[in-house]
């Protein structure tokens, strides 16, 4: 009987340990539901996962990044500002087939994606690292893409404004429409490309 109690402890004291890990990283059969958040390895100075700033009966919810241990959140970055999701129970971000981040709502339609050129790898996987910027790596560690080259109206340390004079890409910043509203706001910032460096 006191060793069935001790296997029972063993099995419980695991259990919690798994429960209470550090879970920074986000895989093609490990995907991010409402209620879930990556916490960023190394410190946990970073959160990722899904939040709510409106306070009337009709939620929006955001996918975003922000600070991990300030009470009150900081949000420096956010993946769907433009295409919240309003049927938050079956929301979840996921790595498609394709390789590619991919926000669905709860019909299964896309509301973001990073659109990445890619081909199929069933390895790939998104990190969120104690920089605060979410990396997705091919199987073999091959970086393809930051959210670091994609800021919503942040800049982070070593974070780059990235320029591209041939293909006239940039890095913008564009303000939040107000304090509880991050969609695209009036003002941004950019760097133009074709002027004289």
């Amino acid at each position: 009987m006191a060793s069935q109690h001790a296997v029972l402890i063993i099995f419980l004291f695991f259990l919690v340990c798994s429960c209470q890990s550090v879970v920074d990283r986000l895989t093609s059969v490990r995907p991010l539901y409402p209620g879930d958040k990556l916490i960023s390895d190394d410190g946990g100075m970073f959160s990722l996962g899904f939040f709510n700033l409106t306070t009337n009966s009709t939620p929006s919810l955001y996918l975003g990044i922000w600070y991990n241990n300030i009470p009150e959140r900081t949000y420096v970055w956010v993946a769907n500002r433009d295409s919240p999701v309003t049927t938050p129970s079956s929301a979840k971000l996921v790595i498609t087939n394709s390789s590619e981040l991919a926000l669905l709502d709860s019909n299964g339609c896309f509301l973001w994606t990073n659109s990445v050129t890619s081909t199929e790898d069933a390895g790939a996987v998104a990190v969120l690292l104690n920089s605060g910027n979410l990396v997705l790596r091919s199987s073999n560690g091959t970086e393809i893409w930051q959210s670091f080259d994609h800021p919503t109206d942040t800049i982070l340390p070593t974070m780059r404004m990235l320029i591209s004079y041939k293909d006239r890409v940039t890095t913008n910043l564009s303000a939040w429409k107000g304090p509880d509203d991050p969609s695209t706001g009036e003002f941004s910032c950019s760097v133009d490309p074709s002027s004289d460096l």
